[in-house]
């Protein structure tokens, strides 16, 4: 008989995992957490960056005011309970760069729904020819800090374990699942884009895609705010800052390259920072669980009602995953309906 009897079994400890675990918590379920103890989640790569406004269409993300609601409430929450902040507002630069690039801007200065999140610059505060906006309601997610304090609390509870998971070592039952010495009623999958080879989950269409990020430092003064010109620069304290992203969807892995730090360096130029100030601290690379439709994946798996996914949060993540954690926990415990351009049942599992 199985020791350790829980409601619902958590397998991967990145930030969707570990914040779909407290939410859980807080409505007072019991979970276990699974780690595996020689992966790194690709939430302990990225930056964090919270920005409604993306593309070179300049595109509003959907439902943003219910999620930057609940990604405040949450970290404000997390901040409190820890007793150090993990989220950091900074305006956002942006340098329009193409025609393309001048005709959204253009277009989004007409649209009322923009207006709280994007405006000009004085033409004082710009430099050169090319035209500079101001994206607002942006900043970044110290993730690294936040999934710390987030496994300590765990590990006390003793609730998250360094395991590696084997789906063959699965019992399936209808009502629950039995892995090793866990039987729970539910299991969930949030293994990122490692979900796309998942005996239950592959069929989803997944799109994966590389990216690679630099932290450096440097003697100079960093800009008060986050940088976009294609790519970000990221000011951190200490003299530190983050530059990224590449973005590769072939010949995908999670190793550093060379090409992926010159391009980047490039960037960096053309940022106006002197490479002979900076140093490299650190080179990381992982890869972003996008998905073809790029909506994330929540919900049951249609012939295994005990084993779920939660997952394809791509790199906005740290936007995305509060809200959404909220409706997967609310569907755990109530069967609340899952938001229907999110749920897996618009993909047929045949």
């Amino acid at each position: 008989m199985p020791k350790k009897h829980t409601d619902v079994l958590i397998i991967g400890a990145g930030l969707a995992g570990s914040l779909l675990a407290w939410r859980l918590l807080q409505t007072g379920q019991k979970i276990q957490l699974i780690h595996h103890p020689s992966i790194t989640s690709a939430s302990r790569v990225a930056a964090g960056l919270i920005n409604p406004v993306t593309g070179q269409r300049l595109v509003l993300q959907k439902n943003i005011d219910q999620l930057l609601a609940s990604a405040h409430q949450l970290y404000r929450q997390l901040g409190e309970e820890f007793n150090q902040p993990f989220f950091f507002k900074k305006t956002m630069l942006r340098t329009l760069q193409s025609k393309k690039d001048q005709a959204a801007w253009k277009k989004r200065q007409r649209d009322p729904r923009y207006q709280s999140y994007l405006s000009n610059m004085e033409p004082s505060q710009c430099e050169g020819q090319q035209t500079v906006i101001q994206q607002h309601q942006t900043g970044y997610l110290d993730t690294n800090t936040l999934l710390n304090s987030l496994h300590r609390y765990f590990q006390q509870k003793q609730s998250m374990h360094s395991l590696v998971f084997d789906s063959h070592d699965l019992q399936i039952h209808h009502d629950h699942i039995v892995w090793q010495e866990i039987r729970a009623s539910q299991l969930i999958l949030c293994q990122g884009w490692r979900g796309m080879h998942c005996n239950f989950f592959s069929y989803l269409p997944f799109q994966p895609a590389k990216g690679e990020i630099l932290t450096l430092s440097t003697s100079d003064i960093l800009p008060k705010h986050i940088i976009h010109q294609g790519k970000w620069l990221l000011p951190l304290n200490h003299k530190a800052f983050k530059l990224g992203a590449t973005y590769q969807h072939q010949n995908i892995d999670e190793k550093p390259s060379e090409a992926g730090k010159q391009e980047l360096l490039k960037a960096l130029i053309s940022m106006g920072m002197a490479q002979k100030n900076i140093t490299l601290k650190q080179h990381q690379a992982g890869i972003r669980p996008n998905t073809l439709d790029k909506q994330p994946f929540l919900g049951m798996h249609p012939k295994y009602p005990s084993i779920g996914i939660f997952n394809g949060f791509g790199s906005k993540g740290s936007l995305l995953i509060p809200w959404y954690a909220q409706r997967m926990a609310q569907y755990l415990e109530h069967q609340t309906p899952l938001p229907s351009h999110a749920d897996i049942q618009r993909f047929s599992c045949a």
